[in-house]
């Protein structure tokens, strides 16, 4: 009986040694479970992270926008800006990256990134800009070259001369605002934001003279002092652009003055033409008119119009006999015409005098030799009768 007790004692005790060995088998299988479950969380949270990150750096690069067209540029000039492009967005990608780290958004890192992309955005939004208004400025200025609309003025120079080069010539480079830039020995540094387009002819200003002036052809009396008041307030109005008065001394849009002997540079040339076309006009009055049409005696005439008169009919006359003859125009320039066959055509060579050598000398200029007519001359005299 006692051996079977112990028996008996050694399966209870067997039991519980197995039972002992399995319940610390499962407090260590539970234990890895529980940081197997713990890393594969770890593990997610961090893909998730990433995904976040990725996720954000895609949503910045979004705001990178490239819709540039280039295809209206030269080869040199797309290559240009292709480069400008690629190192802007590298810029950009770099500063994204540093954003979509940083968790807290309130941070002032993350608004100095979000700041510097938002410049690099700015300065394409300029480049863009600047690139469709200097496609325009192209088809604009050329325009106008080809219709000979800009002044020939000397405050044109640079504008015209800058024009040429930003038509003719690849953008030479560009700046970190956007902006673009050429140089040349010429015109020195400039860029595009800076540019002044030319200014036009004044054929308005042109124009509106000969509104004036029209009237007081066909008028046969004689202008009294309130006419001649009126008429040089509106001329003094429309000779106050700085710009129109340039013109029209160097354009020659009203061909029946001549303004070749005032500089637009002095300080007193808008006074020398307020007077000199003032004068004119006075002198214009009744000239539009026929024989028939003139019943103004010849008392009624001026003495500086009688005087004139008196010249022309003097010059009309060496005219048609063929022979030198000299004119003294509106402004006060002498002028001489010798007369000679070319080709057996019969043309006029037009000399000035110049004070300083005490001669005339020939006209070089186009049209200084040529077949004159006699109403080319009339032109220049400033009168007609």
């Amino acid at each position: 009986m006692a051996k079977q007790k112990n028996i008996g004692s050694g399966v209870v005790a067997a039991a519980r040694g197995v039972s002992a060995v399995q319940g610390k088998f499962q407090d260590v299988g539970e234990q890895f479970m529980t940081g197997f479950d713990k890393s594969l969380e770890s593990k997610r949270k961090k893909e998730a992270e990433n995904k976040a990150i990725q996720d954000r750096v895609n949503s910045y690069m979004d705001g990178f926008n490239n819709d540039i067209d280039l295809i209206k540029f030269k080869p040199e000039e797309q290559t240009l800006v292709k480069n400008k492009i690629t190192v802007w967005r590298n810029e950009y990608a770099d500063f994204a990256n540093q954003a979509a780290a940083i968790q807290d958004k309130s941070s002032a890192e993350y608004q100095e990134l979000i700041d510097s992309m938002n410049g690099i955005q700015n300065r394409m939004v300029n480049l863009k800009n600047n690139l469709d208004q200097l496609a325009a400025f192209k088809t604009e200025y050329g325009a106008n070259i080809k219709a000979k609309t800009y002044s020939n003025a000397g405050a044109n120079d640079m504008s015209l001369a800058q024009g040429e080069i930003m038509y003719q010539y690849a953008i030479g480079s560009i700046g970190d605002d956007g902006n673009l830039m050429w140089s040349d020995e010429g015109t020195g540094d400039f860029n595009f934001q800076d540019y002044q387009m030319p200014f036009e002819k004044a054929t308005g200003l042109a124009t509106a003279l000969g509104k004036i002036a029209n009237p007081i052809r066909m008028q046969k009396t004689p202008l009294d002092n309130l006419q001649k008041k009126e008429i040089k307030e509106q001329v003094d109005n429309l000779t106050r652009d700085p710009k129109a008065l340039a013109s029209l001394i160097s354009d020659s849009d009203l061909p029946a003055f001549d303004f070749s002997n005032i500089d637009p540079d002095d300080p007193n040339a808008r006074e020398k033409v307020v007077d000199l076309l003032v004068n004119s006009i006075y002198d214009l009055r009744g000239k539009g008119l026929s024989p028939s049409d003139k019943d103004v005696k010849d008392s009624e005439l001026t003495s500086t119009q009688k005087e004139k008169r008196e010249q022309w009919n003097a010059i009309s006359s060496s005219y048609e006999k063929n022979v030198v003859f000299d004119i003294v125009t509106s402004t006060g320039q002498k002028l001489r015409f010798t007369p000679h066959s070319d080709n057996g055509k019969n043309v006029w060579t037009k000399q000035i005098w110049m004070e300083r050598l005490n001669k005339y000398v020939d006209d070089n200029k186009p049209g200084g030799t040529h077949e004159w007519a006699l109403d080319e001359i009339q032109g220049l005299f400033g009168y007609k009768f």
